[in-house]
């Protein structure tokens, strides 16, 4: 089995290096001729000028799909009535699928041309199916273009855009096309430049691929389609998460032409942040891996020259490429043991996979900063090193691709999540995929480290380079990470002006009103000790907030409903307000009527009051719920049967909350403390291990809050032991905590 394992691990690794050596020398043929094409138009398509009195004018629809972008969605409108063409040859459709105030900032813009005689509709379907795929195919059915132009809502295309795409569709082949893109912010961080170098690397290759008539995969924004190809095709296909490459590939597939114009560009808008930049790349990676396995059959069926053939496979399984770079990292390991053992290939194949980088190193540096147009020429050493740093990060970049591809094999493909852009989104909440991202980072970061370490000890130097580059690349993204959970958190808090705490008289509400009072934060306090609320309120306004305090018993539904109603938006609503009840000390059922007062306070109330904020939060388009749960509400204790239950309850609707509402930008947290020094817990019966004071408790929680985290769980020893009794056997979890003294 030794024997077998050191085979496969071997075999792996030079199969990976011969199909990267591979791929280099394609994408080097490209960039040859991409050089030679540079300065001067495509040779197939000639490039018309705005003023060269051209007469081929068909009707053009412009379609702009839009979905929660309200930062950009007027720019985006006003880009395209500024549009230069026969007014009689073109309609503007503006594609909504928005749930927050998108739609509002749209539909008034879209009123506000339509007045200035411009011919544009607001379109608005009645759900997200099939999403950006299914928008499209529902705006073409109302379009009556003969090609379509289409722009996501960070792009802003030239005024004469379609001037110097449309005569090109005089060929009736040419079934496609797409043109260049720019970054307004390729500038703000490395993060950005390194996206508009490795993007404009790929449109730099993609010159040399038109050119010579190779497959090439295009993006679905700033380009033209013909409606018959369109047509022809199906439309474009919601199985897949890159829809516009699928399109793509049936395109050529089916012998339509395409073309690409680098000299045309449109403005767009890089991620600025490292959460949405892995979890945009996951579902690129996810998309195109699922692409190319879908169309590889096609694909060999078609008739082509060997060379067109190798860069088609190349182009349509580079994501696996990069993918099964990632594999090597995992390798890393093993490999250090088979080089114990007598495998003297792998120092050669070693050394020969970090020349084929170098190579491609080079070649990306200058094939990038000519598609993203960087003018400037840096030294020779800062040249080196910022190539250096670019292959680094290519590293996580195939993590992320990797991640995708395992999606795909288990079938997740419309796993959907739109891209937060610019700084304006620095807020948006992120998906669960990336948390699992930032966990693998983690583990390969210290996975290389310890592969490293490894390697030094046993004098193996040939497989360092390769972990000391994984350690830069992921080190680099785990800083970026840091960087931005501590931005996040003093941008968030920053932003809180207006924050509502019901129950603000119990010890955990008290701590987090203090904890949250500073001057400009308006602070709302529910409680029903007079005298408790009068103290705490007094405490905040030291600090320099500005408080108003309701006193009322959280039973009376209509006053609260009413009052809470009455408060307008929130920025956050941490809803606090609970009580306890337990067993007698000789099994006595716990009162009918208390338990009636609890269901009343912890759970109905509880879900009133966000019934009552969520319609102001829903209208803005954001704002952030908080719901106090226990970690009691993982496992029923015998001695508080209606407590957890109740609990249980809160734990449930929050988790709930936060899936039905995430789309529309409002963030659903769950709080699971422990033991919390209070009355309250001092009455409960039993033992209380991992006693926090409100104080602490308080931290965690805003710390947890400005993270985002779905369920904000303390402390750890006791969330751990109730995580398992949850998970484990019942009978078994009933003897454990009778065990630890929870019981009659």
């Amino acid at each position: 089995m030794p024997a077998l394992l050191s085979w496969l691990a071997q075999l792996v690794f030079l199969l990976v290096v011969t199909c990267f050596a591979l791929y280099l020398a394609l994408e080097l043929r490209v960039l040859l001729i991409s050089n030679r094409v540079e300065r001067r138009k495509l040779t197939e398509f000639a490039l018309p000028s705005a003023e060269s009195g051209d007469t081929f004018r068909p009707l053009v629809s412009v379609l702009l799909p839009v979905c929660n972008e309200s930062a950009v969605v007027e720019r985006l409108i006003d880009a395209a009535c500024r549009l230069r063409y026969p007014a009689n040859a073109l309609e503007i459709l503006v594609l909504d699928d928005s749930s927050d105030d998108t739609s509002v900032l749209a539909q008034a813009r879209v009123e506000r041309h339509a007045a200035l005689g411009v011919n544009i509709q607001f379109i608005r379907r009645e759900n997200r199916k099939a999403y950006k795929a299914g928008n499209l195919l529902h705006g073409i059915q109302r379009s009556s273009g003969e090609f379509f132009a289409i722009f996501d809502a960070d792009f802003v295309p030239p005024e004469d855009f379609l001037l110097k795409t449309i005569p090109c569709f005089r060929d009736p082949r040419l079934g496609f096309l797409q043109t260049g893109i720019g970054y307004e912010n390729r500038d703000a961080s490395f993060l950005t430049r390194f996206q508009a170098m490795e993007m404009g690397h790929q449109q730099y290759v993609t010159v040399g691929l038109s050119e010579d008539g190779d497959m090439a995969s295009l993006s679905g924004s700033s380009c033209v389609w013909r409606k018959a190809c369109v047509e022809a095709l199906g439309g474009w296909n919601a199985a897949t998460v890159t829809e516009d490459v699928d399109l793509g590939y049936r395109a050529q597939f089916g012998n339509w032409k395409y073309a690409f114009l680098r000299d045309v560009v449109s403005m767009s808008v890089l991620p600025e942040t490292i959460s949405a930049f892995r979890v945009q790349r996951e579902r690129w990676g996810r998309g195109l891996i699922h692409s190319g396995f879908k169309h590889v059959r096609e694909m060999f069926r078609q008739r082509m020259p060997l060379m067109k053939r190798l860069h088609a496979i190349s182009m349509m399984f580079s994501s696996v490429l990069l993918a099964s770079i990632h594999a090597l990292v995992l390798l890393s390991l093993p490999l250090n043991h088979l080089i114990d053992s007598g495998a003297a290939g792998i120092p050669w194949v070693a050394l020969t996979f970090f020349g084929l980088v170098a190579v491609w190193a080079l070649d990306n540096a200058f094939g990038a900063r000519k598609g993203a147009r960087f003018d400037e020429m840096p030294g020779i050493a800062r040249t080196l090193w910022d190539a250096y740093l670019y292959v680094a990060l290519f590293v996580p970049m195939a993590w992320y691709y990797f991640a995708g591809g395992i999606r795909a094999l288990f079938g997740v493909y419309g796993d959907f999540h739109r891209t937060p852009k610019g700084g304006n989104e620095r807020r948006s909440a992120m998906p669960g995929i990336n948390t699992v991202l930032l966990a693998g980072e983690l583990l390969t970061f210290a996975y290389s480290l310890l592969a490293m370490l490894l390697a030094f000890r046993k004098g193996n130097y040939y497989l360092i380079p390769m972990n000391f580059t994984v350690c830069v690349g992921f080190g680099m993204v785990l800083y970026w990470t840091w960087q931005e959970r501590r931005g996040n958190m003093q941008t968030v808090d920053a932003g809180r002006r207006r924050i509502l705490i019901t129950g603000a008289t119990g010890a955990i509400g008290a701590a987090l009103a203090e904890r949250y009072a500073q001057p400009g934060a308006a602070l709302y306090l529910h409680g029903r000790n007079e005298a408790r609320l009068a103290e705490v309120a007094e405490r905040c306004a030291t600090k320099g907030a500005q408080v108003e305090t309701r006193r009322m018993d959280a039973r009376d539904f209509p006053a609260l409903q009413g009052w809470l109603e009455s408060l307008g938006p929130l920025d956050l609503v941490i809803i606090n307000a609970g009580m306890n009840t337990h067993v007698g000390p000789s099994g006595e059922p716990e009162p009918w009527d208390v338990v009636e007062a609890l269901l009343d306070v912890n759970l109905k109330a509880a879900m009133l009051s966000v019934q009552a904020v969520l319609p102001a939060m829903r209208a803005r388009g954001a704002g952030q719920i908080a719901l106090v749960s226990s970690l009691a509400g993982y496992f029923g204790l015998p001695v508080t049967p209606a407590y957890c239950a109740s609990k249980a309850g809160i734990k449930a609707y929050g988790e709930a909350l936060r899936g039905w509402l995430a789309p529309e930008g409002i963030r659903v947290n769950v709080i699971m403390p422990g033991y919390v020094k209070s009355p309250l817990c001092d009455g409960m019966p039993g033992p209380k291990p991992f006693l926090w004071p409100p104080e602490r408790a308080a931290r965690a929680i805003r710390r947890g809050l400005a993270r985002d985290e779905a369920r904000i769980s303390f402390p750890f020893p006791l969330n751990w032991g109730t995580w398992w009794l949850a998970a484990l056997p019942a009978a078994v979890s009933t003897r454990i905590v009778r065990w630890l003294g929870y019981g009659v």
